[in-house]
């Protein structure tokens, strides 16, 4: 078989596999053998571009003249031939086809450059419209933080507010943002005398796909709900990043919004209000009391999902920072109201349960001192010498906690916060998780349905009449 044989039935295999004309085993065929044959790969990607163009090629409307010229090329062709080989015809005939031939390829030119002038046309706007998406990328990932730009006061108050920096809360899409954080060094939107330098396409696509898939999908995500936005708002959001970008402090002012969009979820319509429409002082209230209940917020969230090990280490140094306490100089009169509470607590309990247990209640009702857990142990502790007498945890101490932490955990710790105050009231929340399921004995926390369920019938009914945030609140934090 020839070459020129092999390369047409190539062809023919290729159009059938393009037209979905094969069956199952001859698709694996030609799909193996594209694999390891590039001029056949090359081949294909050829007739696909080929179909591409044809796709955007009119259908020309024939009118009655190109009918009348194409019929007389017919007849011509069909005229008979002398021995010569020439073909016979009259001069009339032959005049009249040497004078209608240039007509007949103006007939077949002016579609085709018609078509060429119609593709060069859709490619251009298909050539900005990826262009407009690519510039529109970064908007679309920090939608929701240019949303709330419209008011620019707030975001001045909350860079005011000295605790504001401390409210980390990680983002989910780290990679991402710095791919178009025009100060990163791994930035494909750097600035340039002002302006964005935006990244071609395949650049773009290729650092995407080095992207973990979590994140992409988030991105793409994104990207979706910004291109269903009317074009009005979508210019508003373009105008908003351009105020950003344009601003003494982009960065700054970036991660301040990406900040108060995730903090937002956390945070009670109530203080929501407050602060969105506050002003001056009544505001800077509004944003100390969103941190405060961010923060608890936080500490208990991610303390329904601390590791075992973790609680295990939690639980460890707690108890040994109760024996420090009651090994301490006993002349000290908190250290003797410390060991006088720990003796009541001792003698209160049972005997066949862990002794252990003593101290983690200890710790509970005085160096942790949640107004939960002491409602709850009111009788336990009716007729005991006073909790007041003894401090809560110091800040030493609180390291020496926070220095026990697997690295896992250490790292959502810091995550969500940065701020030492802040993580602080993080890890007295992770504390009383550990010891509380360490009393329950449980490894893990019951799930919100496994507490519903555990409940007696009248408090069931309760909460079934009670909206769900209210149910929420009353199975994580208790009646």
């Amino acid at each position: 078989m020839s070459k020129s044989e092999i390369v047409d039935s190539d062809d023919e295999l290729l159009v059938a596999y393009l037209d979905g004309e094969l069956s199952r085993d001859e698709r694996d065929s030609v799909e193996n053998r594209l694999i390891d044959d590039e001029p056949l790969r090359q081949r294909m990607q050829d007739l696909q571009r080929s179909w591409d163009m044809l796709e955007w090629l009119p259908n020309p409307v024939p009118d009655e003249k190109s009918v009348q010229t194409t019929l007389q090329l017919v007849v011509a062709d069909i005229n008979p031939k002398d021995a010569s080989g020439k073909r016979l015809k009259k001069p009339d005939t032959v005049t009249v086809g040497k004078r209608r031939r240039p007509m007949a390829w103006l007939a077949l030119a002016i579609p085709l450059v018609i078509a060429a002038l119609a593709f060069g046309v859709t490619r251009w706007r298909q050539t900005q419209e990826i262009r407009r998406q690519i510039a529109d990328f970064p908007v679309a990932i920090d939608m929701d933080a240019y949303a709330i730009l419209k008011d620019g006061e707030l975001i001045n108050d909350l860079m005011a507010s000295p605790r504001w920096r401390g409210v980390v809360g990680g983002s989910v899409t780290p990679d991402i943002d710095a791919m178009v954080n025009p100060m990163s060094d791994n930035s494909l939107y750097p600035r340039d005398s002002g302006e964005t330098v935006l990244p071609d396409r395949d650049t773009l696509a290729t650092r995407l796909q080095e992207i973990p898939s979590q994140q992409r999908i988030v991105a793409f995500s994104r990207l979706d709900r910004f291109n269903r936005l009317d074009e009005s708002e979508k210019d508003a959001l373009r105008q908003s990043a351009e105020r950003v970008r344009e601003s003494e402090s982009p960065a700054a002012m970036l991660r301040t919004m990406r900040q108060y969009v995730r903090l937002r979820e956390q945070l009670s319509d109530e203080v929501i209000a407050r602060i969105e429409n506050g002003t001056g002082a009544e505001r800077q209230l509004a944003i100390d009391d969103a941190i405060e209940e961010a923060i608890t917020s936080i500490g208990r969230i991610t303390g329904r999902n601390l590791s075992d090990e973790a609680i295990e280490r939690i639980d460890y140094a707690v108890i040994q920072i109760v024996k420090d306490r009651l090994d301490a100089a006993k002349e000290n009169g908190q250290r003797q109201a410390a060991a006088a509470l720990f003796q009541f607590i001792k003698q209160r309990g049972r005997r066949d349960e862990d002794t252990r247990n003593a101290y983690r209640t200890f710790a509970l009702a005085t160096l942790l001192r949640d107004s939960n857990w002491t409602r709850w142990q009111g009788r336990f502790f009716r007729g005991g010498p006073p909790l007041e007498n003894v401090p809560p945890l110091n800040q030493h101490e609180l390291e020496i906690i926070e220095s026990m932490l697997p690295t896992k955990d250490l790292d959502i710790l810091q995550q969500y916060v940065s701020d030492p105050w802040m993580q602080s009231m993080v890890l007295r929340d992770w504390a009383t998780e550990s010891l509380r399921r360490k009393l329950r004995g449980e490894s893990k926390r019951p799930s919100l349905v496994e507490q519903y369920e555990s409940l007696p019938t009248n408090q069931r009914e309760v909460l079934d009449l009670s909206p769900p945030e209210a149910v929420r609140k009353v199975l994580i934090e208790g009646f």
